[in-house]
């Protein structure tokens, strides 16, 4: 069963059909979830940033969302990553299968292995054969999907400066966003394949002509909110 892990703009994802909500008990926390159908296929749906989306990026607890979703009964992930493009190319609600990332955060809790030396691969951070199966499910959809991206994931709340924009996209850095690490590297220590669809929201700062806000990502989501939704239930019946 695909779990699906949702931020900004797509909370409307968990309305589901034969939706059960759901809170499941981890070592980390409680984390509601709620399990469905979404166009048929059964998912589970996390929302990362809690009910209401009341949880900051920098205080999600991002052990037990993982966790929870494996434990609700997920055998892979698709996430979403709502995106400011650092790469100029990119416009407003373009999807990037991403395929790498730079952890630019401090002081989340970014393993689970805190008491015994770990060292995890994360050579491919992001599940191959999963985002193979987003890669088919776009083109039967006829959804237009950029092939990899990195992406870089910034502590928030606030955002970025110009400076720093710069130093990321010198980096390499096509997507910037706040909440997709430690996420991915917990999926790959827990052996849970993980994809990330990055949804570009707004152009990153040193570009945009006004500030940036949450209503104008939230705008941005709305328009986006289709084809995602499209997307992810396409790569939810093929995983059935």
């Amino acid at each position: 069963m695909l779990g699906l892990i949702t931020g900004s703009g797509f909370d409307g994802l968990s309305d589901l059909e034969e939706a059960d909500p759901d809170v499941v008990a981890t070592p980390y926390g409680e984390v509601p979830i709620t399990r469905g159908r979404l166009d048929g296929s059964p998912v589970v749906v996390l929302r990362r940033h809690g009910t209401g989306h009341r949880v900051p990026p920098h205080r999600i607890d991002y052990r037990a969302n993982v966790r929870a979703i494996g434990d609700a009964g997920a055998t892979a992930v698709v996430a979403t990553a709502v995106s400011g493009a650092i790469d100029p190319a990119l416009g407003l609600g373009d999807l990037v299968l991403v395929d790498q990332f730079i952890d630019a955060t401090h002081g989340r809790i970014g393993t689970f292995h805190e008491d015994e030396v770990v060292h995890t691969d994360m050579t491919e951070p992001y599940d191959p054969a999963l985002r193979a199966e987003v890669r088919a499910a776009a083109a039967e959809a006829g959804i237009p999907l950029v092939e990899g991206g990195t992406y870089v994931c910034t502590n928030g709340p606030r955002f970025e400066t110009p400076a720093e924009i710069r130093m990321y996209r010198a980096a390499g850095a096509t997507l910037v966003g706040m909440t997709g690490c430690p996420e991915v590297a917990l999926a790959v220590e827990s052996g849970l394949p993980y994809a990330s669809v990055g949804v570009v929201s707004n152009p990153a700062a040193g570009s945009n002509e006004e500030p940036l806000g949450l209503d104008d990502i939230r705008a941005a989501m709305a328009a986006a909110a289709e084809p995602v939704r499209a997307l992810l239930a396409g790569t939810a019946a093929r995983l059935t």
